[in-house]
């Protein structure tokens, strides 16, 4: 289908799909299938590289993009959410998509949006791979909006399928338990496609491995296969040597913080082993890595005082950039705001965020769905003294009066949310 024609407004049509949200998660795939058909199956169109997992999706599809990008290939990149404007989610080598290539996209296929019924993940999947089909890219790096097994993204058949670590997250879609998490995450293995298995617990190892099985997927544990030493840690990047095969890499400048990207950095580096008839030198590896770009992951966003911002929304991630952090600063007490999504878990989020020693601001996202202030600083204080809590609803005002408390030495982390992105970056002038 070839789209022409004027477009309304990007505002207007922003609204609309936004307003898809509304049809909620339908579970299966019959709906993405359906459009895409009437689309000419635009997902045949190019190879891919899927990414299922509960934390290190986004930074592990970046860096898959970024060393594909360098080996001079072109390169289509689906993530999710975004951090500003939608246009983030869908990129081709680092160039994200036009308001007026959104707007033509919604005004040529809205009667298919409302006929078909599709969802708003499943409206956007439809938009990502007709872009990258028009495009003409060699790779698209497909991030699963949440699950696996029923994920609209899950209609590809990749080159080579990718689990990052799992633990508790959208429970209220993926089950309760991390057993039943764990099984729909491996629904993207495909008969005769490799998984690559990021280290998990023994448990959720256990069932990737049993799940995979079932699907005739072959998988590959990272740790067994490839290794990742820290040099150095600093603000800003760590320094690290890598050896996967017979080949060692020392001295890699990697912009990313925190122990845990060393996962997502392995699973990368493995998982493009995989991919046939490509062409990737020692040094497009290296340079790929050096140039990986992934805002809103413990990005320094001011040095004096110094200011973190990282999106980590579950427990798992938040306690890994607690850690992190308490790495960098052993003898210092950080300040911490936290704001959270309203289906997020935080009841033992006191235990975490008490290392820290520091004031622990509490307040809500503006005009999205958002977990309580009071109810968040409630939980916490049950694990912390109450003296240490400050709860302001109005994130723009709690930012402005944290900030002012600091002086030129202190330190403050904003965490847990994509979606209060829109208030921190222009408050300290940064554009993504």
């Amino acid at each position: 289908m070839n789209f022409t024609g004027s477009s309304s407004t990007i505002n207007q049509d922003l609204e609309y799909l936004y307003a898809l949200d509304g049809r909620g998660i339908k579970l299966g795939l019959k709906r993405i299938e359906k459009i895409l058909e009437k689309l000419g199956n635009p997902q045949e169109g190019f190879r891919s590289v899927h990414v299922a997992g509960t934390n290190g999706k986004g930074s592990t599809c970046a860096l898959v993009a970024s060393i594909l990008k360098t080996a001079g290939y072109k390169v289509g990149l689906y993530t999710s959410p975004h951090l500003v404007s939608f246009n983030e989610r869908i990129r081709v080598n680092d160039k994200k998509i036009t308001d007026s290539e959104i707007s033509d996209f919604i005004k040529d296929v809205r009667p298919l949006i409302d006929e078909i019924d599709t969802t708003f993940f499943e409206t956007t999947t439809a938009m990502a791979f007709n872009y990258f089909r028009e495009k003409n890219v060699d790779f698209a790096i497909l991030e699963t909006g949440m699950g696996g097994r029923y994920d609209a993204t899950s209609v590809v058949h990749p080159e080579v399928s990718i689990i990052t670590p799992i633990g508790k997250d959208h429970e209220e879609h993926l089950g309760r338990t991390i057993y039943d998490i764990a099984k729909e995450k491996a629904g993207i293995g495909k008969k005769d496609i490799p998984c690559i298995i990021s280290i998990q617990q023994p448990k959720v190892k256990k069932i990737l491995v049993e799940e995979l099985g079932k699907r005739e997927s072959p998988y590959y544990y990272v740790p067994d296969e490839c290794k990742v030493k820290l040099e150095e840690a600093l603000l800003d990047r760590q320094y690290v040597t890598v050896k996967f095969g017979s080949e060692i890499i020392s001295n890699i400048m990697f912009p990313l913080i925190g122990k845990y990207q060393l996962i997502n950095l392995q699973t990368a580096i493995y998982s493009i082993s995989f991919l046939n008839d490509v062409s990737i030198s020692r040094g497009d590896i290296v340079e790929g890595i050096e140039k990986t770009v992934w805002p809103g992951r413990l990005q320094v966003l001011q040095r004096e005082p110094l200011v973190f911002y990282d999106v980590g929304h579950n427990v798992h991630g938040i306690r890994n950039v607690v850690k992190t952090i308490a790495d960098l600063f052993p003898d210092r007490a950080i300040d911490t705001i936290i704001v959270l999504g309203s289906k997020k878990k935080y009841n033992s989020l006191g235990r975490a965020l008490g290392k820290l020693g520091g004031r622990i601001y509490v307040s809500e996202i503006p005009d999205h769905k958002s977990a309580q202030a009071e109810e968040i600083a409630d939980a916490i204080s049950k694990e912390i003294p109450e003296n240490r809590l400050v709860i302001e609803n109005d994130l723009k005002l709690l930012l402005s009066d944290a900030v002012k408390k600091l002086n030129k030495y202190d330190i403050l982390l904003i965490m847990g949310s994509h979606y209060i992105a829109p208030i921190i970056y222009p408050f300290f002038k940064i554009f993504v």
